[in-house]
């Protein structure tokens, strides 16, 4: 992981360093592999405390150029690395091909590692540029032909670019509290603007839930016409309460039967 720019320069020469190149009849320095050099960035804002942040990821890739046997007089091991590179360029232009294609349900990108790991910059949320190069000689026409028809499927994918912005869940917790803690303020200065500073909205303690119970019991029993509600806080909390007591009032006959029938 590279945190500069030093670094990540450093990580892209390395790679080059790392890269296999062999000879043939007409490449004296021929690349047989693909190069993708990754760059992932993360971006957030200087002035603003924001949970978002904006991910972006860059691909550059350098893709070893398809060969033609018969020309190239390859033998070996440099034989077999064509037929490989050969290979995986038909399958990324069939991924090209059905991205491409809007009609198209399913895309192949799992057909090789090279598709697989260009899925983000290939058509959809994404800018995709392809600097394709050609030979200028009459003798290499086929292959001019053939690249620059490759060139041509490329520009038929549609690219939609669009910001990939995520949110960093602690900053986002602090922020949900910090917005519930203004506005419990708020209800305060409301209740007490209208006369309501006994009004809580915080959790209800244990001798307060007791104190409800027993409004409960004095209103089921009829000593009290009705329980003045305050707010929706405890009026869930009424509800709670009565539902336990109804709970524990079950378990006391139970008990009572068990105990009275000798059903142990």
């Amino acid at each position: 992981r590279s945190s500069d720019l030093s670094s990540g320069i450093n990580a892209e020469y390395g790679g080059e360093t790392n890269r296999v190149i062999a000879d043939h009849a007409l490449n004296h320095a021929s690349s047989r592999s693909h190069c993708v050099f990754t760059v992932h960035i993360e971006s957030r804002s200087r002035t603003q405390s924001s949970s978002n942040f904006t991910l972006s990821k860059l691909n550059f890739v350098d893709l070893a150029g398809s060969e033609r046997l018969g020309k190239t007089m390859s033998e070996g091991l440099t034989k077999q690395e064509a037929m490989y590179i050969n290979k995986s360029l038909t399958f990324l232009e069939q991924v090209i091909l059905a991205v491409a294609d809007r009609k198209r349900e399913h895309v192949p990108f799992r057909q090789s590692k090279l598709t697989h790991v260009l899925k983000d910059s290939i058509g959809g949320n994404c800018n995709t540029v392809m600097i394709a190069n050609v030979w200028g000689e009459s003798s290499q026409l086929e292959e001019t032909i053939s690249t620059l028809r490759f060139g041509t499927r490329m520009m038929c994918v549609a690219n939609e670019p669009m910001q990939n912005i995520h949110y960093d869940p602690l900053l986002l917790v602090r922020e949900y509290e910090q917005e519930i803690k203004t506005l419990k303020m708020e209800l305060a200065m409301h209740d007490t603007l209208a006369n309501r500073s006994n009004v809580s909205y915080e959790p209800y303690t244990e001798a307060q839930q007791f104190d409800l119970q027993q409004n409960i019991r004095r209103y089921i029993s009829g000593s009290v016409p009705e329980i003045e509600i305050v707010n929706l806080r405890q009026v869930k909390e009424i509800f709670k309460q009565f539902k336990q007591m109804i709970l524990n009032q079950e378990r006391e006959i139970e008990a009572r039967v068990v105990q009275k029938y000798n059903l142990e």
